[in-house]
């Protein structure tokens, strides 16, 4: 259809996924399971900038060839794949996002640093009480396991990496998205 969205991911969240996808497996391994790929699927990957924007459902793709390649796996892989590239990602690029923020500010930035990263759904994030809080992702009808999942971990890795210890999440799908309990130590 025309005018519809091809849910995808930023090229700067692609590549630090690629970087974490090689580190994790090695980079032979990788270039082994893209190799397996149809062209068209192996270039929305590999040739893409930091501005570029890769449909999910090749990213998918990917993760399944390199796991199959690697014989790990999918599940794990991806979970691991998201940690290492959500750090890697503010460890760099967005490091000042995390810098010296409230629980309330941290959380405020949840839905921006969202909307930099996916071109689909919508976040909505509050403080319900000290060490918790509720992350709403909206407007993703048919949102996979995978992607709640991962989102989950990725809001778990940010949150951390902003210092707060023992931090946990639980998702409810919803008719179109999820809904995210998010809490962590005071």
């Amino acid at each position: 259809m025309a005018g519809e969205i091809v849910p995808s991911a930023s090229g700067i969240s692609v590549l630090d996924l690629r970087a974490a996808l090689e580190e994790i497996v090695g980079a032979e391994i990788v270039k082994q399971a893209l190799a397996s790929l149809p062209a068209v699927t192996r270039s929305e990957f590999v040739e893409i900038t930091a501005l570029s924007w890769v449909p999910l459902a090749t990213i998918t793709r990917v993760i399944d060839a390199v796991a199959a390649t690697a014989r790990k796996n999918p599940e794990r892989l991806i979970d691991d794949a998201v940690r290492r590239a959500v750090e890697r990602t503010f460890k760099t690029v967005w490091r000042v996002m995390l810098r010296f923020t409230t629980d309330a500010a941290l959380i405020a930035r949840t839905p921006v640093v969202y909307s930099l990263s996916r071109n689909i759904g919508r976040l909505t994030s509050r403080i319900v009480a000290p060490g918790k809080a509720e992350v709403t992702l909206n407007d993703w009808p048919g949102v996979s396991p995978r992607h709640v999942r991962t989102l989950g971990i990725s809001i778990v890795t940010v949150v951390t990496l902003a210092g707060r210890k023992e931090v946990s999440v639980t998702s409810t799908p919803t008719a179109d998205g999820a809904v995210y309990h998010l809490s962590w130590r005071v």
